[in-house]
This record gives structure tokens, C-alpha cells and sequence, in this order.
């Protein structure tokens, strides 16, 4: 009887130092996968908001190219509104 119960004692602590572990060694392997699957959609979404982020300053650059050509129309329409002006005064 008491080898009976000696041997269910040593079969339960083996089994509670075996498969514990083990079983937290899956438990922190998943947490693992669902950390790293978080990891890679943050980095497309940031790889995503890098691409809008470039395509807006790709716009803002030709607004600003735009701007310049107006500017320099503008002056040179200045210009020639000033020319004939002085004409003008000179009749």
C-alpha cells in the first residue's frame, strides 16, 4: 500500500515537473507569435503611413514648384504693367 501511494506521489511530481513547464514553455511561445504577428502589422502600418507621409510631401513640393512659376508670372506681369505705365507717363 504505502509503495502504491509512493509511486502515484513520484508519478504526479514528476508529471507537475515535466509538463508544467512545458506547458508554459507553449503558453509563452504563443504569446510570442501573437507579439511578433502585432510586431510585423505595426510595421506595415507605419510602413503604409511612411508611403502617405512621402506621396503628401511629393505634393507639396509641386504645390510649391506651382507657386514659384505663379510668382514669377506675377512679377513679370509687374513688370510689364510697370513698362507701360512708364510709357503712359512719358506721352
Amino acid at each position: 500500500m504505502n509503495g502504491t501511494l509512493l509511486v502515484k506521489k513520484t508519478g504526479i511530481i514528476l508529471v507537475l515537473i515535466f509538463c508544467v513547464p512545458l506547458a508554459v514553455g507553449c503558453i509563452n511561445d504563443r504569446q510570442i507569435r501573437e507579439h511578433r504577428e502585432a510586431a510585423e502589422t505595426a510595421m506595415r502600418a507605419a510602413e503604409a503611413a511612411a508611403a502617405r507621409v512621402e506621396a503628401a510631401a511629393d505634393r507639396v513640393e509641386a504645390a510649391t514648384d506651382r507657386a514659384e512659376a505663379a510668382a514669377a508670372r506675377s512679377e513679370r506681369a509687374a513688370e510689364k504693367s510697370e513698362r507701360i505705365f512708364q510709357k503712359g507717363l512719358q506721352k
